[in-house]
């Protein structure tokens, strides 16, 4: 895999700084992953007009810059690309809170050195490279592989099975309903909620009013009968999320 990253600093000499020590970092061992480019922007306006879904994989984020600050940046980058991982470059640890609604991916606290971006190169590399489930969605003209940590939901239409990505993509799977079931169920996270629908848990921000309302503000209404199991799954995907996530800061 061929990693492309991005430095967004309004610090020149910081910014080339920060870029030698991600070129040593991928030089240094032959098992890591080939480095695809490195570009440095001045500001988060430079970047937003160089951005596409996917450009890159890994962007360091300066947050106290003049015009748009990294953290607007960073919601603007959320809105087009949900995997791209921002490691924010700050003098202090106190605009974490601030920073949280973009789920950043790490902090560098200046003044910082090469051991912190090897840091979180090792991290980045480790988060991209592990092999990843993916669903094979057949839609028109062919099948699509995706990620299953991109879908929302999928619900039964007329003739096709409407598939909701994150970023406010969908896809109309040309399939029955039961066999986007069999194939979704088969991966950790899903639930079939009520009739012709299937939620991805890890995307649902709270259960209100007997549905799911996902992170993105959609609802899918749970089917009374099952209430109480359906709950209780949630929370269960809740607690096997949190000690996951403790494992991994215990590393």
């Amino acid at each position: 895999m061929r990693l492309n990253i991005a430095i967004v600093d309004d610090s020149p000499s910081d910014s080339a700084r920060l870029e030698s020590f991600i070129r040593g970092w991928f030089t240094e061992d032959s098992g890591r992953p080939e480095l695809g480019c490195v570009r440095r922007y001045g500001s988060g306006e430079d970047l937003l007009v160089d951005f596409e879904s996917g450009s890159f994989h890994v962007v360091f984020m300066d947050i106290i810059m003049a015009g748009l600050d990294g953290i607007e940046t960073a919601k603007r980058l959320r809105a087009s690309d949900a995997r791209v991982l921002i490691a924010f470059i700050t003098t202090s640890r106190e605009y974490a809170f601030e920073a949280f609604p973009v789920h950043p991916f790490d902090y560098i606290v200046k003044p910082y050195g090469k051991k912190d971006a090897d840091r979180v190169l090792s991290e980045a590399a480790r988060a991209l490279c592990s092999e990843e489930p993916a669903v094979t969605i057949r839609v028109p003209h062919g099948s699509r592989e995706v990620p299953a940590s991109l879908i929302v939901s999928a619900v039964a239409r007329d003739h096709f099975v409407e598939i909701s990505l994150d970023g406010g993509e969908s896809l109309r799977a040309r399939m029955k309903f039961s066999e986007a079931e069999q194939v979704l169920l088969e991966h950790d996270g899903f639930i079939s909620c009520n009739r012709g629908v299937i939620v991805n848990m890890s995307k649902v921000s709270a259960i209100e009013g007997g549905a799911f309302v996902m992170k993105d503000g959609s609802r899918y209404p749970i089917r009374q009968s099952s209430l109480r199991e359906i709950t209780a799954a949630f929370s269960q995907h809740i607690i096997s999320g949190m000690r996951s996530d403790a494992g991994r800061k215990l590393q």
